[in-house]
């Protein structure tokens, strides 16, 4: 973790002035939430949302005429910070903005998180680019400045080599043990992904964004369990089909499987990594090669159909826990019905849980893996004649209160309801930093929410429980058991090791 790039900031924070910040907790800005921990030349003000962290952080340099900083992490939460940036600017308010970003590396990359975010403000503040031992001097302007400081992944393991680059011939002509991982595919380009892998062979991690779960051709080269499997299997290459995937393998190939050749077929014009690859853009039913290779995976896919029996065995055990809930949800939700699952920690649970066979058409937002606007999204998505659902975690629905002020002009149009898995803050973080902060605790429930907009509400342990939704947009809330939750991560422990 870039701890001392961290404590050198904030130095210079209190250089220039600062003495009150306001801080949005993130994996990507854990070195400030951690330093600030022990810090006590700052008041300390905690915000889940970025737009009004910015606004609050106004107010306090407008009234108190000494500038405040807000902190935030990478992606959309640096552009939440425009609104009250612009303001700033024309009101001469002194306005830090101190957002942490991915590596410079990752520039360019399309990578989870990696947004262009030097200059993201363009004439309303000046960008002072920030990375390693770097100090540059700069003043308290009159008006806003952004410090964007560019942080490694405080999760990242030590490198393991660097993968040669190969061109798609060379790839496929020398990888004899492969792996393919299938990210978000368009409706018409589920054919010719479908096309390429059964006759390619390879064992394939397909995420439910894919479309592809539940198909019969490929259920004998499915992937069930990705968790530790590049650690646990020697692959001599990865194959990527449509998006940037969600999954930490993806991850783990800029660090720990750094050697691995990787080549990317996707009609997204992004690598999705800063390491050396090869990426092959274009429509995938002329870019997808027509490769016979049948790898000998036996050994894999025995050991994956044992770890997945174990992980079905655990569901079925903890069935209260949030995973266990999101199994029983894909179960009530009506087969072919369009899923729109928000990002973080409901995508994941999602991809671990869901009961293929119900072919769901499954959403996503995860082009830069913002929380933000996900309500509204889904709305956006919704289609009549069919039933639309939405599987939102709480933050997420409170960064879009005002997302229903549309559903009223489509009420006659659509199905939709929305679920929100109330587990009372940020809990995909509880397994990876033990600083409170980092969780937003908040003990709010929806039901007065969703009255004020005149939404039909249920509240739910349960997804079993869930009654019959009516027509336009209702609102249940399910609160899965934090114990039985807490159980079932210490036992998928023993699953995936």
């Amino acid at each position: 973790m870039d701890d001392s790039a961290a404590n050198r900031v904030l130095s210079e924070l209190v250089e220039a002035g600062v003495r009150e910040l306001v801080v949005c907790p993130g994996a990507r800005n854990a070195a400030f939430i951690t330093a600030l921990t022990s810090d006590s030349r700052f008041k300390v003000y905690w915000h889940f949302e970025e737009r009004s962290a910015a606004f609050f952080a106004l107010g306090r340099a407008a009234s108190r005429h000494r500038p405040v900083a807000v902190i935030t992490t990478s992606g959309t939460a640096a552009g939440e910070l425009l609104p009250a940036t612009m303001e700033a600017c024309y009101s001469g308010v002194p306005l830090v903005l101190v957002t942490a970003d991915r590596p410079r590396r990752f520039r360019g990359t399309g990578a989870p998180q990696a947004a262009e975010q030097v200059n993201l403000f363009g004439v309303y503040a000046r960008t002072i680019d920030i990375e390693g031992d770097e100090s540059p001097c700069w003043e308290m302007p009159r008006g806003p400045i952004h410090l964007n400081v560019a942080l490694e992944d405080p999760r990242s393991t030590p490198k393991s080599g660097e993968a040669e680059v190969l061109s798609a011939d060379e790839f496929f002509a020398g990888a004899k043990t492969p792996q393919v991982v299938v990210g978000k595919l368009a409706e018409h380009e589920q054919e010719p992904a479908v096309r390429f892998l059964v006759e390619y062979g390879a064992p394939a991690y397909l995420e439910a964004p894919s479309g592809l779960r539940g198909r019969p051709e490929l259920k004998d080269i499915a992937v069930r369990v990705p968790d530790g499997l590049l650690g646990r299997f020697s692959f001599d290459g990865l194959v990527r089909i449509g998006g940037v995937p969600t999954h930490r393998l993806w991850r783990d190939l800029e660090d720990s499987q750094a050697h691995l050749p990787v080549i990317s077929f996707s009609s997204v014009p992004f690598s999705g990594l800063a390491r050396p690859n090869q990426l092959v853009t274009g429509e995938l039913r002329e870019t997808l090669p027509s490769v016979n290779r049948r790898a000998d995976w036996a050994e894999l896919r025995a050991d994956d159909r044992a770890r997945y029996e174990r992980l079905t065995d655990l569901l079925r055990s903890e069935p209260a826990s949030e995973p266990g809930q999101f199994l029983s949800l894909s179960r009530r939700i009506p087969a072919g019905a369009m899923v729109f699952v928000g990002n973080s920690l409901p995508v994941r649970e999602w991809d671990l849980a869901a009961d293929d066979q119900r072919q769901h058409s499954v959403q996503v937002s995860r082009g830069l893996n913002g929380i933000d606007g996900q309500l509204s999204t889904f709305l956006g998505m919704a289609e009549a004649g069919r039933e639309n659902w939405a599987v939102l975690g709480d933050l997420t629905t409170l960064y879009d209160l005002a997302g229903p002020w549309i559903a009223a002009q489509m009420a006659s149009e659509i199905s939709a309801t929305l679920v929100v898995v109330n587990n009372d803050g940020g809990r995909i973080f509880e397994r990876m930093f033990s600083a409170k902060e980092f969780l937003n605790h908040h003990g709010r429930g929806f039901e007065d929410w969703a009255r004020m907009w005149d939404m039909p509400y249920q509240r739910v342990t349960s997804a079993a429980e869930i009654s019959a939704r009516p027509a336009g947009l209702s609102v249940v809330e399910l609160v899965p058991d934090a114990a039985a939750t807490a159980r079932f991560w210490e036992k998928y422990r023993e699953v995936i090791t």
